[in-house]
């Protein structure tokens, strides 16, 4: 039977101890430079090498002295100090870049670099602004190409925008306070000088392809959130704008206060009573279905405030039920068509081309894109759907100053029905030549005064914008645009959309993989490589 024995000298344990300290130490000083700082690892490791160190010069004081002193370490030691120094240099450039966080754009036609146009509006930037993700972990993949684009917006603004997020699973109570609706959902808002969010400035980010569009609007209106106010009227039985009933308009007007802008109420009948006047500060003043028509004194109200540059948003109806609104020869009909050559026809559109279940329920056939009102209307993908239609007259020779147009149209096979009792008390209908309006006709119109700056929209039904079919989506984007237009709001936030999408077209890594390649490729590899030579040298030394 064969007894190996094991000798373990002095010399041994100093050469183990100088490989192990002399690696340990490296992963130390590697370690302390990638974290800026001591931790628990780095630490253990700095004292591992310092003890290695120490025990290899008491074990082989002779070889530790000519290690330090001797010829071949003058030169090994210059060459060791050299390779930590260009280690250290490698991962503090490193750990600076990532901190700096530069971002460059190397596509041709930078198609992932914000627009001028988004720069333009950056530069009003003044108040903090927080952009606020929800990501739970099933989106981090999200949250990262996100990230890339909300970066973007930081720099541009040297930090006034800044980024946060909070995972909805994490955090429960902070998704209830924002009223999370999904996971990966984005908020705006201002930011307290205690760096709090503002609550009462936090809006939605809506999400679609545009991305660029879609965060500089939310940005734009955001900065001009509280400068436009709408008012409704409520004086003469008009919608309810606070009721979520199907009839009612809550729908908008919490859309309207979502986009920044105030809501009030109005009386047009107290205001006549007192010769008052619309506030100054209105933007719009929303009609929503009178059901009566309007005093000289009210109309008067009504003028003055159009003269100083007023917009109005009519809603009319077909006139069941002795509604004498906008009746054709009413005093208020008179007044639209005289100063802006536009009226609503005592008729119900019968559209028998482009209909929804019946064909009282108008879906327009042809829109005008010839004003701001109609360019996102589209009749067959975003098609506007009308309960029962009102078609409504323009004046080819409005008066002086004064531009109209058409918005949506009916098909050629529609007509205006005229014999409203009959229609009201049996829902009965029939083409008569002689009675009837020929199609196509208008559903919705507009006119602008160029003297005085005033602005009208007017809109044969006042259904499309209660909450039971606002959400049809021409029906959101004829009320939203119409609005937009009226206020100007629309000439503030508008611009050409641009090609940042919302996915990536790069492999795209984050933070922490990024922080993993770079160690490897920058730090371990080398350090391998270095102390692979360190060992071979002290061998050859003790050769």
């Amino acid at each position: 039977m064969r007894n190996d024995n094991i000798t373990v000298t002095r010399g041994n344990i100093g050469q183990w101890a100088s490989i192990i300290g002399g690696v340990a130490l490296l992963m130390g000083i590697i370690g302390l430079i990638w974290q800026g700082g001591l931790s628990d690892v780095i630490s253990l490791s700095l004292a591992i090498g310092i003890g290695g160190i120490i025990l290899w010069a008491i074990m082989t004081p002779q070889e530790f002295r000519a290690f330090v002193s001797g010829r071949q370490a003058r030169y090994g030691t210059s060459a060791v100090f050299g390779t930590l120094l260009l280690l250290g240099i490698v991962a503090l450039f490193y750990v600076v870049l990532q901190r700096a966080v530069i971002v460059m754009d190397m596509t041709e036609g930078q198609r992932f670099s914000i627009s001028e146009e988004t720069r333009n509006i950056l530069r009003q930037v003044s108040t903090p602004i927080r952009i606020t993700g929800f990501y739970s972990p099933r989106l981090l993949n999200q949250r990262e190409i996100d990230d890339q684009f909300f970066r973007l917006y930081e720099i541009a603004t040297g930090g006034k925008i800044s980024r946060n997020y909070i995972d909805p699973d994490e955090q429960p109570a902070q998704a209830q306070r924002y009223g999370l609706s999904y996971d990966g959902e984005v908020f705006l808002s201002f930011v307290n000088a205690d760096g709090s969010v503002d609550f009462t400035s936090l809006s939605r980010l809506p999400r679609s392809e545009s991305q660029e569009r879609d965060m500089t609007e939310a940005i734009s209106r955001l900065l001009i959130s509280g400068t436009l106010t709408v008012y409704f009227d409520q004086s003469h039985e008009e919608r309810d704008p606070l009721s979520a009933e199907p009839q009612g308009l809550s729908g908008i007007n919490n859309g309207i206060q979502e986009s920044g802008l105030i809501t009030y109420p109005v009386s047009l009948t107290e205001l006549a009573a007192v010769g008052g006047n619309i506030p100054a500060d209105a933007s719009a003043l929303i009609l929503a279905r009178p059901t009566t028509d309007f005093s000289e004194a009210e109309i008067a109200v009504i003028d003055r405030y159009l003269r100083r540059g007023g917009g109005l948003f009519i809603m009319s109806d077909v006139l069941f039920n002795d509604n004498p609104f906008l009746r054709y020869d009413g005093l208020f009909s008179r007044y639209l068509w005289e100063n802006f050559g536009l009226r609503a026809l005592d008729a119900a559109v019968v559209d028998e081309a482009s209909h929804g279940q019946t064909l009282l329920e108008s879906v327009s056939a042809a829109v005008y894109p010839e004003n701001d009102i109609a360019r996102r209307l589209d009749e067959e993908n975003a098609p506007t759907l009308f309960r029962i239609a009102r078609p409504l007259e323009v004046s080819n020779t409005p008066a002086s100053d004064v531009l109209n147009g058409r918005v949506i149209m009916t098909s050629p096979q529609s007509y205006g029905e005229t014999n409203l009792k009959l229609l009201g008390e049996t829902e009965t209908y029939r083409y008569d030549a002689d009675q009837d309006i020929p199609g196509p006709l208008t559903t919705v119109a507009w006119a602008y005064n160029r003297a005085t700056g005033a602005k009208i929209v007017l809109t044969g039904d006042s259904d499309f914008a209660t909450n039971s079919l606002v959400s049809t989506s021409g029906n959101a984007i004829l009320f939203t645009d119409s609005l937009s237009w009226i206020t100007g709001f629309s000439d503030q936030i508008t611009f050409a959309p641009q090609a940042y999408g919302t996915g990536s077209p790069v492999i795209f890594v984050d933070g922490q993989t990024l922080d993993v390649i770079a160690f490897i490729t920058a730090i371990l590899m080398p350090g391998v490589v270095f102390a692979i030579g360190l060992i071979l040298w002290v061998r050859r030394m003790r050769a």
